[in-house]
């Protein structure tokens, strides 16, 4: 392994052998379940970042790093996931480049292992103060056998049980002294745009989110399920924060293979109705599945604003493929034919890997005009201006004189609405999240879809509304 220089030190990064309990560990510091727990080897594999205030410190705020299970180049020889373990090596290195101080977490009942002492042996040759967390201290009059670990050479051992909770205020007291000067309270998460990758497995999220930040944050292979944890990375553009967060791919419930797939895509659905966001990325190669459609469905309930990505455009089939606007105008129809409730959201074509979007005329000072209320980033690395641009776009506030008169005029045009419906008193907006309108009527039951379609397309072609879909609330009169 190469010699790390280390560059500027802000954090602590909890690293080590698979399996010895450091996103459990990692939870209990940040007060959070934000990493998966499970009882196997492999479950996290990228870098998660969270700056957490610490009680104990007197509501210091500090960096917290979790890593992958670190298995060096000698030791994944002959393994079926080698490339994976690569990719988890390189995530963990990068840490390592940050940190303030390194937290090697152990077993206490195993004591010391051969990859343990390996481990250390290159964190010592970093320069950077290391601490040991002897973790699954679940007894603490149990007597374990602490001499091999003070043999290690760390600046301190610090037991703790991740599971039950215990030492973790003694842990922030004993690593305070390793840590930087306290940097003042950290940035509130009020004002921060969250915007969700959502896609299923290998179709490039994690490769877009790396051209997106401009470093490799999330492990991008071409092996499908890679990513386990959502990965949170906070960028700042124009003075606006954004926190991006790259999800599991999501597959049916048939096709998943263990826990920590059904845990992955929990998370991933789960943030996805806390985003504001949602990049939905589809594979142009293999063009829309059953599955796209599925998850397509769940971005329009979630609510939030959407942007289609078609990822590895310069590979897609001749039929579709075009860097003119005319072809991705085509491929927008049969997205419009599958997708007819998700019609409100823009289409990028794109290559994540290349960094190039498709249909863009170089050089333009502003995002391209398209047919449709939307406008298209010239590169990948803007998508986040279109995605401030939607979020905009669902501030408006309609006044209910002008949404009485919308309803009036649907109701006078479709056939016997008025009649099955009754005189509607009131009509007002409820909600920007997405734009939500409620009316009362006599018989909620008796409102036709048809309704809901001209009032949704009327709002949108008044108000835009742009990349955000339009709900319509009919409730009975009291």
């Amino acid at each position: 392994m190469e010699i790390l220089t280390p560059k500027k030190k802000s954090m602590i990064s909890l690293v080590g052998r698979p399996n010895v309990g450091k996103s459990s560990l990692f939870n209990a510091l940040v007060g959070k379940k934000k990493a998966l727990v499970m009882d196997f080897e492999g479950v996290t594999r990228d870098r998660r970042i969270e700056s957490v205030k610490v009680e104990a410190l007197a509501d210091r705020n500090v960096k917290v790093c979790d890593t992958g299970g670190w298995m060096p180049e000698n030791w994944r020889k002959g393994r079926e996931d080698k490339e994976t373990l690569k990719n988890i090596e390189d995530q963990i290195l990068k840490a390592l480049e940050e940190s303030a101080v390194i937290v090697l977490v152990m077993d206490i009942r195993i004591g010391p292992t051969a990859l343990d002492r390996e481990l250390v042996e290159y964190i010592r040759r970093l320069n950077t103060p290391f601490v040991i967390a002897a973790n699954k201290c679940d007894d603490p009059m149990q007597g374990y056998e602490l001499p091999e670990f003070f043999e290690l050479g760390a600046d301190d051992l610090i037991p703790v049980s991740a599971e039950h909770k215990r030492g973790i205020v003694d842990f922030w007291e004993r690593i305070e002294k390793f840590l930087p000067e306290d940097e003042g309270p950290g940035l509130s998460d009020e004002g921060v745009i969250s915007v969700c990758i959502v896609g299923r497995p290998n179709v490039g999220k994690s490769s877009l989110l790396n051209r997106i930040v401009g470093e490799a944050r999330s492990v991008a292979s071409s092996i499908p399920g890679t990513t386990t944890d959502p990965v949170d990375v906070e960028i700042e553009r124009q003075g606006q924060r954004f926190l991006l967060v790259d999800t599991a791919g999501i597959r049916r419930h048939a096709k998943r293979e263990n826990d920590v797939e059904d845990l992955g895509v929990f998370f991933a659905t789960r943030n996805l109705d806390r985003a504001d966001v949602a990049l939905l990325v589809i594979d142009a190669e293999e063009g829309i599945t059953t599955q796209d459609s599925r998850i397509a469905k769940l971005v329009e309930e979630s609510g939030c604003a959407c942007i289609v990505l078609a990822n590895k455009w310069d590979n897609a089939p001749q039929t579709v493929k075009s860097d003119s606007k005319e072809g991705i105008k085509k491929f927008r129809e049969i997205l419009d034919a599958e997708w007819p409730f998700l019609d409100f959201a823009p289409l990028v074509a794109m290559s994540a890997e290349k960094g190039k979007v498709y249909g863009a005329t170089p050089g333009s000072d502003a995002l391209e005009p398209l047919d449709g209320p939307w406008r298209l980033p010239r590169y990948i690395e803007e998508i986040w201006i279109l995605a401030l641009d939607l979020i905009e776009a669902r501030k408006k506030e309609i006044d209910p004189a002008e949404l009485k008169d919308v309803l009036a005029e649907a109701l006078a045009i479709g056939p016997n609405w008025v009649e099955d419906l009754g005189d509607f008193r009131r009509v007002h907006q409820v909600g920007n999240r997405p734009p939500q309108f409620l009316v009362n009527v006599r018989d909620a039951n008796k409102v036709p879809e048809a309704l809901r379609r001209y009032l949704k397309r009327t709002m949108r072609e008044r108000y835009g509304f742009r990349g955000n879909p339009i709900r319509w609330i009919f409730r009975h009169k009291r």
